[in-house]
């Protein structure tokens, strides 16, 4: 995919190829089609295969730069090409061309989606035992390629380090292209940082084979696009623009589009990050037909992905929509799913949630299980593999380091996971606790509604006979406050038994004593107690007041904040007014 995706790079750079822009192309498709028209449509199989007059008479060199040029640009006609490599090469006895016929048959049907295992398995078998320069490694790679593109990490990792193993102090180009293998798999597992090291040191290799004369210029290309793409998977998406300036430049320079159409893609997502939406919707949208021709599903996901991102971001949501569900449903297709398409599937739950269609929410929430599922099997595992089977055995020097690294990392996870526990038992338990809580306050609501009805919510105070009742000042106190709340100054803000106290002419200490006698509590309980009785009728009989908020309904009675209000609720009536409210508004 792509770039922060980036399979791409698992497909597109594991074999060197030709790309060239599409007016080119569709100038040379006449050419083609008068060439090998009566054989367009040939036998997917070498079996029954017969070589096209037209080619009898190529040359082994010619058909393999036929091969190349045309490779990813129309893969038909690259089978083609591959297919009389193969029989001529077994006709002429050719064990060079032999060998290298199986390995482009089976490229390119791994590339269709086709049973390629068979051309694979058959250069295993008749490489096995020579000794020639690039094989049997090389037999090792391209099965441990197909592997990759059918997203089977752990099978392509062992493939590739039976390969390293060959190629070692035997063919020094093999040595790094496989470094440059294991970096992709990096990538599969989001190691991005270990993967731009290995890019990096494959790309300086290339540079420096350039001043040969026998330079790979394909490789060359492909190296720098392997840096491109991993300074954008660290998310340093102007060093990636200048990569990818740096890989157009060369493209034209030596005319080889191999990687064209994918540094133009890399370009869009970069320009997506920096937010320069419409530089980003014009290189993707331009790459669309060139992976449309090849049927080159996983990357087309990819670039729908980041259409659906574009479209979004300048609030074109319908579009954005489109592009996200094109975007599964390749994904289904190539049955290939990264983690940065998450996002799409989030945002199409959001979406089908707002606008009440359930079964599709439903839909695409099994959905990212799946993923999810798909992505936790294949990548997690396969981290620790390429730390076991690939790093000791290269990095020898850093095999301390890493044990330690790695020792650590078990403990930090041993950690996490205890702490994980801990907090998912905490949580179970408040959630727990929080029930037992609701439903508390739920039946205290309809003890209180219950009492509301009976009008026993506030009984009549019975009075005991004091010592000192019949005392004037009492009785003259007993008055005002009867005065007090029947024209209800509890209501006022900021009351205290200071102010209170002034206002009914007496003394702080005097009222404090009046109040405890006649009311047989203190003040803040008496002040209280008729604050909330008040509201609770007053919720009882007034529905508007039902619909105003906590904070609204705790100002309106005198409190300061809703904070209070609740607190002073729940201890007089035993549950909160949130449920009280409901409890009426259930019952009406």
């Amino acid at each position: 995919m792509f770039c922060c995706g980036f399979g791409f790079v698992a497909r597109n750079e594991l074999k060197k190829n030709v790309f060239l822009p599409l007016k080119k192309m569709q100038k040379l498709s006449f050419l083609f089609l008068l060439l090998f028209c009566q054989n367009f449509y040939f036998s997917q199989s070498i079996r029954g295969f017969h070589i096209p007059d037209s080619l009898k008479d190529k040359s082994f060199e010619k058909l393999d730069v036929a091969y190349n040029n045309v490779f990813r640009i129309d893969n038909n006609k690259s089978e083609l090409y591959a297919n009389t490599i193969l029989c001529k090469a077994k006709k002429l006895n050719n064990k060079s061309f032999l060998y290298d016929g199986y390995y482009k048959i089976a490229h390119i049907k791994g590339l269709k989606g086709e049973n390629c295992h068979p051309y694979a398995d058959t250069l295993l078998n008749i490489t096995k035992n020579v000794t020639h320069k690039d094989y049997p490694a090389k037999a090792h790679i391209i099965k441990g390629i197909l592997f990759n593109y059918e997203f089977k990490y752990n099978k392509a990792l062992d493939e590739y380090i039976k390969a390293q193993e060959l190629s070692r102090n035997k063919n020094i180009d093999q040595f790094f292209y496989i470094k440059k293998l294991i970096g992709i798999l990096k990538t599969a597992t989001e190691e991005n940082e270990e993967a731009l090291l290995l890019f990096l040191e494959y790309y300086n290799y290339q540079k420096q084979e350039l001043n040969k004369q026998d330079k790979d210029i394909k490789s060359y290309i492909g190296s720098i696009f392997s840096v491109s793409n991993a300074y954008n998977k660290t998310k340093n998406y102007k060093l990636c623009k200048s990569y990818n300036k740096i890989g157009i430049s060369e493209c034209k320079k030596y005319n080889d589009y191999t990687h064209y159409p994918y540094f133009i893609i890399s370009e869009g997502i970069a320009d997506y990050y920096l937010k320069n939406y419409k530089a980003a919707l014009k290189n993707l949208s331009e790459v669309e037909p060139y992976l449309l021709m090849n049927k080159d599903y996983a990357n087309l996901s990819i670039l729908y992905f980041y259409l659906g991102k574009v479209n979004y971001e300048v609030q074109k949501e319908k579009e954005g929509i489109y592009y996200f569900i094109k975007s599964d449903s390749l994904s289904f297709v190539a049955n290939d799913f990264e983690p940065i398409k998450r996002g799409g599937y989030e945002i199409l739950i959001d979406y089908y949630k707002k606008q009440g269609d359930k079964e599709n929410q439903l839909k695409f929430i099994n959905k990212l299980f799946y993923a999810d599922s798909i992505i936790n099997n294949s990548k997690q595992y396969l981290s620790k593999e390429i730390y076991r089977k690939y790093d000791a055995p290269i990095l020898l020097e850093e095999k301390e380091t890493l044990i330690k690294n790695l020792n650590k990392r078990n403990i930090l996870l041993y950690l996490f996971l205890g702490i994980g526990s801990v907090t998912i038992f905490s949580l179970m338990f408040l959630h727990r606790k929080n029930k037992i809580t609701i439903r508390k306050y739920e039946k205290q609501a309809d003890i209180l509604l219950k009492k509301s009805y009976e009008n026993t919510i506030r009984p009549k105070e019975k009075e005991k006979d004091k010592k000192g009742l019949s005392d004037a000042k009492l009785q003259d106190i007993k008055t005002k406050l009867q005065e007090f709340e029947l024209d209800k100054g509890f209501l006022q803000k900021n009351i205290t038994i200071d102010s209170l106290a002034k206002d009914l002419e007496t003394n702080r200490g005097y009222l404090s004593k009046c109040v405890n006698e006649l009311k047989e509590k203190n003040f803040s309980q008496y002040l209280n107690e008729l604050r909330i009785n008040y509201i609770v009728e007053e919720l009882n009989k007034n529905e508007k007041i039902r619909k105003h908020t906590i904070a609204a309904i705790a100002n309106d009675i005198g409190y300061n904040n809703s904070e209070s209000f609740s607190n002073a609720f729940k201890k007089i009536t035993g549950t909160l007014p949130s449920y009280y409210i409901k409890r009426l508004q259930n019952e009406n």
